[in-house]
């Protein structure tokens, strides 16, 4: 077998069923493999794969991401703050630039320093410098996902190098969506996160949640706790991209109860959303103005930045605006799964006073777990 087919062989055996990935150049072919072999994600940015693979992981999935040694820069929070804080396991297949062929001197460093961050952060790795070793990945993926491990997999681009590996062509690329610029007039706010939470409290009821990190997540525990609810704990900006994880594995309605400040850190996801077309995922984004957990400092959204319009450039069809809590909780009770569709519900700043959440990590995930593997 090829490079390619050998590293696509031990993934399948070892059980995977989703990638999440972004191209380089090294491993362009595999990487156009992924399309035929498995489920597969075209990510934006590497931060939101690691978000993405713990929604599959909920699901009942086994990921892994493919991307260039220089992304890992951009999921180190992502790692520590949620795959190793909920114990979910990932294989990350990386493209190891910056080595002794590299002819790019930007790459150097970081190709240096990936071996340093991840021996820093307690994740094993091995380096696949040839063909030889890629039996590497058979002996030890399936102890990833057993044993809910974060491994990396440091792939040399000399190990592609002589291949005769003709990779199948890409699906046939669609066109821009050209959707109509989004032109509804914003809202006056009237109401508060919790309000918004409080009125949607019975249509939200039933389904599988991912609550955005710090205040939402206790104002949604307040109001609605339910096993089905992921609360975040950490890793801000991953509330969506979590959500559209188990979207695309499960066929349960997926409510990310989103914030201004989560969705300006990582944008790009919504493009990676519109790509998807997860038709049951809801992206209630409650977009109050402001930092709510760190004390209401004001966010883009307060002055410049349109969401609804950001989000329908990226390709969102569907999208609500209101300042309505009822209206929104209409428009959650009603899905039919006909999304993904975007609620930009319009709200005060402000917390309300609510209990911390009592669960732990694992409780949390477990029942997450419990409710999408279930008919």
């Amino acid at each position: 077998m090829t490079p390619e087919e050998t590293t696509i062989y031990s993934l399948k055996e070892a059980g995977a069923g989703m990638a999440a990935a972004l191209p380089c150049d090294r491993n362009k072919a595999l990487y156009q493999a992924l399309f035929q072999s498995f489920q597969t994600v075209e990510l934006s940015r590497e931060e939101e794969g690691v978000g993405i693979a713990a929604g599959a992981v909920m699901a009942g999935e086994k990921p892994f991401l493919l991307i260039q040694n220089s992304g890992l820069g951009n999921m180190v929070n992502a790692i520590g703050s949620l795959s190793r804080h909920y114990s979910f396991p990932l294989p990350i297949l990386m493209s190891w630039r910056g080595m002794a062929s590299e002819t790019i001197e930007a790459q150097r460093w970081m190709g240096g320093y990936v071996p340093k961050i991840m021996e820093a952060m307690d994740i094993p790795y091995h380096k696949i410098n040839s063909v030889e070793d890629l039996s590497i990945l058979g002996d030890t993926l399936s102890g990833v996902f057993g044993k809910n491990e974060i491994r990396g997999y440091l792939f040399e681009p000399a190990v592609w190098k002589n291949s005769a590996f003709t990779p199948p062509p890409f699906p046939e690329a669609q066109g821009p969506g050209r959707l109509a610029p989004f032109e509804e007039v914003f809202p006056v706010p009237k109401a508060r996160r919790y309000d918004f939470i409080k009125a949607a409290g019975g249509a939200l009821s039933g389904k599988a949640l991912v609550s955005n990190i710090g205040a939402p997540s206790k104002e949604v525990f307040d109001v609605v706790d339910q096993p089905s609810n992921f609360y975040m704990l950490g890793s801000m900006g991953m509330a969506t991209p979590i959500a559209l994880g188990m979207a695309l594995c499960s066929g349960k309605t997926v409510v990310a109860i989103d914030g201004d400040g989560s969705v300006l850190m990582n944008p790009s996801t919504m493009a990676t959303v519109a790509r998807s077309k997860p038709a049951n995922l809801v992206i209630f984004l409650v977009d109050n103005g402001s930092y709510g957990s760190t004390g209401d400092q004001p966010t883009a959204t307060s002055g410049v930045t349109d969401l609804s319009r950001v989000a329908r450039g990226f390709g969102i069809g569907r999208i609500l605006r209101t300042a309505d809590p009822d209206e929104a909780a209409e428009a959650v009770g009603g899905f039919a799964k006909d999304g993904p569709l975007l609620i930009h519900a319009i709200a005060l700043p402000g917390n309300a006073k609510v209990p911390n959440i009592t669960r732990s990590p694992l409780e949390i995930r477990k029942g997450v777990e419990d409710f999408l593997q279930t008919g």
